[in-house]
């Protein structure tokens, strides 16, 4: 991996764990997820304006295109609703590993198998060491079965389906107009249950938590952006295990802010991470 994609997908790394902090640190509320989603909207329309009025030939838009865009809003509607329910009922440090874990060996073998991806050696191993050292975070949380470990690996499932439908997306679509139609879908999608469920306090709520709505919005769309770009330039699944940096960040996070316990099994898991980031570089 060039060291310019290195660079990108760690920056983004870190500000997907600042945004997920900031969700955790709300508890979930769906309410302010909700209104997240329009936030990066807005912070993404200036620049598709930009585009749109540089670009003076439009390509035709095809199906496969149109495509990746409804599978990708819808699949990433049911992945806020997931993690904002998750992050009501269990720590960052227990629902970040295993959200992100269980999606990121999924995604490696789809992308080996339906993009035919090369995978060298050294970045087999590393994406082996982030995948057994975020699953080894988890290990205090298995004992327990509750209803956050549950929503945190159904979020994980979420994870590999959007991160294949992007790879192809973004080859048919500009990123940042490929994002902002996430972002719009989103809001859609998740209105009637914003609605449903908060109907009467979704005003009240802007006014308390709008600073959060705005971190959580800019923080997701200009970090999952980044990572539109490295698809383009990297092997998806160099690309997913790398960012999953972002899980020693958010653990860390939780562990001085929140006081959440540091455990040997968490430690580890650090470790494990931080030695296959070292050979996804290499490789």
């Amino acid at each position: 991996m060039s060291t310019d994609v290195f660079v990108l997908v760690l920056l983004a790394a870190f500000g997907h764990a600042g945004w997920n902090f900031a969700t955790r640190w709300v508890s979930g509320n769906f309410q302010v997820v909700w209104l997240s989603t329009w936030a990066g909207t807005a912070v993404l329309t200036p620049f598709v304006i930009a585009i749109s009025l540089r670009t003076e030939n439009w390509p035709a838009i095809s199906p496969l295109a149109v495509a990746c865009v409804v599978a990708t809003g819808l699949i990433h509607a049911l992945y806020f609703i997931l993690l904002a329910r998750a992050y009501r009922r269990e720590e960052i440090s227990v629902v970040y590993p295993l959200a992100r874990g269980s999606g990121i060996g999924t995604t490696a073998l789809m992308a080996w198998l339906l993009l035919s991806e090369e995978i060298s050696f050294a970045g087999l191993a590393g994406i082996g060491l982030v995948f057994a050292g975020i699953l080894v975070m988890g290990v205090p949380a298995y004992s327990r079965r509750g209803g956050g470990i549950r929503l945190a690996l159904s979020v994980g499932l979420t994870i590999p389906a959007y991160s294949i439908v992007d790879k192809i997306g973004v080859s048919l679509v500009h990123p940042t107009v490929y994002i902002w139609l996430i972002y719009v879908q989103c809001g859609l999608f998740l209105w009637p249950f914003a609605r449903r469920w908060h109907g009467g306090e979704i005003l009240q709520t802007g006014r308390r938590y709008w600073v959060y709505a705005v971190i959580i919005g800019v923080g997701c769309s200009v970090t999952y952006m980044a990572i539109l770009f490295a698809y383009q330039l990297a092997p998806v699944s160099y690309v997913i295990a790398l960012r999953e940096v972002a899980v020693v960040i958010g653990a860390v996070l939780g562990i001085l802010v929140l006081k959440e316990r540091l455990d040997l099994w968490k430690a580890l898991g650090i470790g494990a991470i931080t030695a296959g980031i070292v050979f996804i570089k290499s490789g």
